[in-house]
């Protein structure tokens, strides 16, 4: 509204110079429909499933499966995108709130009493949820947990992935760029397991029966995107 009020007065002191007032139009309407990502600010919505139970079901996992003696994320080296294959903000933040894995999933218990957690759920409506320090790591997928930070977004498949939230998975990049100035990846979790990409000499599994899963998860077009508008908008290449 401020900037709608600014262009009427610019207008009526400046009613010949035309040139001036497009210009202002111009680059209102960039900000608003080109590159929404600039007028985002985060807030945070905290969603806490730390608990000693959880720090020491990570550390057990980490020793497990990266010879690790420590639930620690040390300088992350990479951000990894998911979706939770969940319709709903609430039954998604519920399948990480337990710090031990459900009796019901056996096969993810067989590898580790740790249940899958994240450091971030994006909503719907763009709105963000923390729920691991990004200084411990997670469950979010095999051979890398130990080295990445999690991002998950609500959604039951890839085309219910709103705008809103590609452009929020755009700003918390950014955001953790500055907060992890270590991190040089960047990938969608279906191409965790693609060898020809650089991230995956990053990759560690000491049990090798933990056999890696096919994901599918963000998928190509949401992952395209926002490579495009992080390279377009701010300059940002990663590295896969």
């Amino acid at each position: 509204m401020s900037r709608v009020l600014l262009f009427i007065s610019l207008r009526a002191k400046y009613p010949n110079d035309y040139i001036f007032v497009m210009l202002f139009v111009m680059r209102f309407l960039f900000l608003f429909f080109i590159c929404p990502s600039v007028l985002f600010s985060l807030t945070f919505h905290d969603y806490p499933i730390l608990s000693p139970l959880r720090l020491e079901y990570t550390k057990a996992y980490a020793k497990r499966h990266y010879g690790l003696d420590s639930y620690h994320l040390i300088d992350p080296k990479m951000i990894v995108i998911h979706y939770t294959a969940i319709g709903t903000l609430s039954n998604s933040l519920l399948a990480f709130k337990a710090a031990e894995a459900s009796l019901a999933r056996s096969k993810l218990r067989y590898f580790g009493e740790l249940n899958v957690g994240c450091h971030y759920v994006v909503a719907l409506d763009g709105a963000v949820y923390s729920l691991l320090p990004t200084t411990v790591m997670g469950r979010h997928i095999v051979g890398y947990n130990h080295v990445s930070i999690g991002i998950e977004n609500v959604a039951s498949e890839a085309t219910h992935l709103r705008d809103v939230q590609l452009d929020v998975n755009i700003e918390l990049i950014r955001y953790l760029l500055k907060k992890h100035p270590t991190i040089e990846y960047l990938i969608g979790h279906y191409e965790y397991m693609m060898k020809r990409y650089p991230h995956f000499a990053l990759r560690r599994q000491l049990d090798e029966g933990y056999e890696a899963p096919i994901k599918i998860d963000p998928g190509f077009v949401f992952m395209r995107k926002l490579r495009d508008r992080l390279r377009q908008e701010h300059q940002i290449v990663l590295k896969k």
